[in-house]
């Protein structure tokens, strides 16, 4: 692996076997992807709804602005695809600006057609399909590039798809965290859940924070405030 900062490194679990070393830690390098340890709110605070509390953040968006980085991860994804004989009609995604970067480029590589779904700053989902459709009985490949803590792909995103008549048949992000959600889609998709890597990510709601409960003032970090603010 090549240099990466000392907190990714202790934190981190490369997971495909099939991207070449130079190009996943090329990436991996990239300034601003991981913020840990801290104290950190994921989602954002949305009306009267709050996230759950996070010890570290991966992030996307820095890697997404590099047209680079975006091919050899696709690339990745779709050798993960045939080597498991993936097949589907269309890949559904939240409609995260770098998301859609990313399914823009995997859908032109699989012919697939793309659906997007309501995707709010503060990282929390909406309620509606905003772009494309999923039709009935269309078998759908379930992708986020991050999934700080498994429900996304292993939830939230499969239950959107069933509702519209189509049928989750596999996920893919670039990085997933460590949290009980992950392990559930895990266990959902079996071979069929691909990774580039795993981040350790600690989450407790805020109830049952021990940050919280030792500091009742401790500094709570929105992630918005790290995406927002990239490294100069």
């Amino acid at each position: 692996m090549l240099k990466l900062s000392e907190d990714l490194r202790k934190s981190l679990k490369v997971t495909s076997t099939t991207m070449p070393d130079q190009q996943i830690g090329t990436i991996l390098q990239t300034p601003g992807i991981f913020f840990g340890p801290g104290h950190y709110l994921y989602p954002a605070r949305e009306g009267n709804r709050s996230g759950n509390h996070l010890d570290a953040v991966f992030l996307i968006e820095p890697i997404a602005a590099n047209e680079q980085f975006i091919d050899w991860i696709v690339s990745d994804v779709c050798r993960w695809i045939q080597k498991e004989n993936i097949q589907f009609e269309v890949i559904f995604a939240p409609a995260q600006p770098a998301v859609q970067k990313m399914v823009h480029k995997l859908a032109a590589a699989t012919r697939a057609r793309e659906a997007f779904w309501e995707y709010l700053p503060s990282g929390w989902f909406g309620d509606k399909l905003v772009s494309g459709e999923v039709k009935p009985g269309d078998r759908v490949l379930v992708f986020n590039a991050v999934t700080q803590q498994g429900r996304c792909v292993g939830e939230r995103l499969p239950a959107f798809v069933e509702g519209l008549g189509g049928k989750p048949v596999a996920a893919a992000v670039f990085a997933k965290g460590t949290a009980g959600g992950v392990k559930a889609a895990e266990e959902r998709y079996g071979p069929k859940f691909y990774a580039s890597v795993q981040v350790t990510i600690g989450i407790e709601t805020p109830e049952q924070c021990h940050i919280c409960k030792k500091d009742g003032s401790a500094e709570l970090i929105p992630w918005t405030q790290l995406r927002d603010n990239p490294p100069r």
